[in-house]
Parts: structure tokens; sequence; C-alpha cells
């Protein structure tokens, strides 16, 4: 069993400028390709939201955040980000209906298939408390066993 000083030692070697630049080049392809095949292969959106992934988590390194699993982290970071833009999105779309105006439910019903179901999933995932919600997306969307939800986040099975 590792010791905690031994964990936080590794982790803390994301401080160093040198071991930063290794761990962003591994990690670079990793999380843009996350964004650019979860967003319709939009090259542009999936730039914009690794650069905020990453700042995000320069910055949560400078506030001295310990990060024990680099990689798991950045895509949890990055998995944030992406539910954090599928919210704007949702709610960019909506507007108010006064209760005097009639609703074709019909109208609002999209066919139900592999991409509007895991885009409905996303949606539905925004409102689920955090740690529950990478649980979920680490499950559902991306695939991992229980075991490995449970060693990505540090967790039990």
């Amino acid at each position: 069993m590792v010791d905690v000083a031994t964990r936080e030692a590794e982790a803390s070697s994301l401080a160093d400028p040198d071991q930063f630049r290794a761990f962003y080049a591994d990690a670079l392809p990793r999380v843009y390709g996350y964004f650019y095949h979860r967003l319709g292969a939009d090259p542009a959106l999936a730039e914009d939201l690794t650069q905020d992934t990453f700042l995000t988590a320069v910055t949560e390194l400078r506030r001295g955040t310990v990060v024990v699993a680099p990689v798991s982290w950045i895509l949890g970071v990055a998995r944030h980000k992406l539910l954090d833009h599928l919210r704007r999105q949702q709610r960019s779309g909506w507007r108010l209906l006064s209760w005097e105006d009639t609703v074709d439910d019909d109208a609002h019903i999209a066919p139900e298939d592999d991409e509007v179901a895991r885009e409905r999933a996303i949606v539905a995932l925004a409102v689920v408390p955090s740690p529950q919600r990478e649980a979920l997306v680490l499950r559902y969307l991306d695939g991992f066993s229980v075991p490995e939800v449970a060693v990505a986040l540090d967790r039990s099975v």
C-alpha cells in the first residue's frame, strides 16, 4: 500500500513545468479527441473546449489541487466542460410558453435513435450531482466497466 506522502509527491509532479509539458503532450490528443467525437466532429468547438479544459486544469494546479491520476483527472475536467457546454446549448433553445399556448407534444418528441437518446441522456445528466454524474458518464457514455469507473474515480466498487 502506498502511503499518503508518496501519493502526494507523485501527484505534485504536475506543478513542475517540465512534468506538466510531458503530461500536456500526452493528454492533449486524448482531450481533443474526447470533444471532437462527442460534438459531431466540429474541430473549432473541440479546440475551444480543449483549451478551456487545460486553462481550468492550470488554474486548479496553481490553487494546489493534488492530482493522483492526471489523465483521469483531466478527462473528468473535460467531461464537466462538455456537460456545461451542452447545458448552455440546451438553454439557448428554450422559450417560454404561455399557459394559453397550445402545444403539440408530438412536434417536441424526437425519433428515438441512438444519437438522439445519447443527447437526451447528456442533457438529463446535467441535473445529476457531480459525483454520480461522473460515474454515470464513465459507465454509460464512455463504456467503462464498473471496476474501471471505481478506479477512475478513486472509489470502491
